[in-house]
């Protein structure tokens, strides 16, 4: 089989990519791998067959995936933060980060039958927090503090579901 080499940038609407990474964590893959597995109509080996369950072990995978994404979305946004000179708002992104660092270091090797509904909301919470760093990227500013509290504590919730 011949390496990965060529890439393909594509452009999509925040709903239609959340309906993506919704689905590649159901399955337990990284979104864009559901995408190429999906529009080549490949079976994969990480999507179940019919009636076969996801296995806790594929879950906790995926879910320490969504947990890597918010993680980097932080670390956009506390280096915006950074550029701007402001320390209130680097000292915020830090602690949220150190938050879900623990969690990943603490979740699960396995998820159970509440997995799926766990994963879900790290999802929803990290793409809100993915549409708050496209926009302090683009503005090359934080948003306002309340704006930026209010979907930190969305992920907190989030991540902290994950924890056993």
């Amino acid at each position: 089989m011949s390496r990965r080499t060529l890439r393909k940038p594509t452009r999509w609407t925040p709903e239609e990519w959340a309906q993506v990474e919704r689905a590649a964590a159901d399955r337990g893959v990284p979104p864009l791998r559901y995408v190429r597995e999906a529009a080549l109509g490949m079976p994969s080996p990480s999507q179940p067959s019919r009636g076969q369950p996801i296995t806790p072990a594929r879950r906790a995978r995926s879910l320490w995936n969504q947990l890597a994404r918010v993680i980097n979305n932080l670390d956009q946004l506390r280096r915006v933060a950074e550029a701007d000179g402001d320390d209130d708002g680097v000292r915020v992104l830090t602690a949220a980060a150190g938050s879900v660092e623990y969690v990943i270091s603490a979740a699960p090797t396995m998820l159970g039958a509440r997995g799926d509904e766990v994963i879900r909301g790290v999802v929803e919470a990290g793409n809100a927090l993915n549409a708050l760093a496209h926009r302090a990227n683009t503005a090359e500013e934080l948003p306002p503090m309340d704006e930026l509290r209010s979907v930190l504590a969305q992920v907190e919730k989030a991540v902290r579901e994950a924890l056993p």
